[in-house]
């Protein structure tokens, strides 16, 4: 019996220690524009955006300009933007064609605008990072958004005192949200609109956003922790092991007093 307690112990601290898997959250495909500018359904029937069957990816279509569509989460509503490190994914990129970018809504509370990551951000240290655009903000000075500093815009790139801007830049208070929703004043038709504060984003005018794209593996590290996108089901935590390894020495306890 000694055998199974200490056994059971020894099962019970390593699960309490060990380190816990990435966290899998749920990401959703979701309609933008169509090529006529238009922002509510009825949708393109030529334009899709269709989710992998690992949940952790998708494959997109817009074979026409101005076509867009999203794939977005709301996991992160509430979690304070200068926190986030990088994104990642795994594609076969087509030739001549542009891959997706993030399209993120902040708010303090009262003002609100879309962060943009584009170009080649994979994996990219968003810490350092200084190349963050800013979209779909309600009119009015945008010196909320930082800690200190006059606030502006170059190549729609937002700049703090004339310099582009780190996340390090952005005040405590900006956090993710999920949009003011659709018709609100100083939202342009290429706002995602699902609802979501975090969006990973395909489709143009540009030339380069006619066709498809796929991307899988999706994963988003924010200070110290990872996320990735996919079945919720599927990873077990701790805390499922130390459950179970508590049940067991409870049963091993039972059979002891008997």
């Amino acid at each position: 019996m000694r055998r199974v307690f200490s056994g059971g112990l020894a099962l019970l601290l390593l699960s309490l220690v060990m380190p816990a898997s990435a966290a899998v959250i749920d990401f959703e495909t979701f309609y933008i524009r169509n090529n006529d500018g238009s922002i509510v359904a009825p949708f393109d029937t030529d334009m899709s955006i269709i989710e992998n069957a690992a949940g952790d990816g998708f494959s997109a279509l817009t074979p026409r300009g101005g076509q867009k569509v999203g794939y977005g989460t709301s996991a992160f509503d509430g979690m304070q933007l200068n926190m986030f490190n990088t994104v990642n994914w795994t594609t076969t990129q087509p030739a001549g064609r542009a891959h997706p970018y993030l399209n993120i809504w902040v708010t303090d509370g009262t003002n609100y605008a879309i962060i943009a990551s584009e170009n080649a951000y994979m994996g990219d240290d968003f810490q350092t990072r200084a190349q963050w655009k800013i979209f779909e903000f309600n009119p009015g000075s945008l010196d909320w958004l930082l800690d200190s500093g006059v606030a502006g815009i170059n190549s729609q790139y937002l700049q703090k005192d004339g310099s582009n801007v780190t996340l390090a830049d952005f005040n405590d208070n900006v956090k993710l949200y999920g949009g003011p929703g659709v018709g609100a004043s100083g939202v342009g038709t290429g706002a995602p609109q699902g609802g979501y504060g975090f969006n990973v984003i395909y489709g143009d005018t540009a030339a380069n956003f006619v066709g498809g794209y796929d991307i899988a593996n999706l994963t988003v590290t924010v200070d110290s922790e990872s996320y990735a996108a996919g079945n919720t089901n599927d990873i077990p935590e701790p805390s499922t092991l130390a459950i179970l390894t508590l049940g067991l020495l409870g049963l091993g306890y039972r059979r002891f007093k008997k």
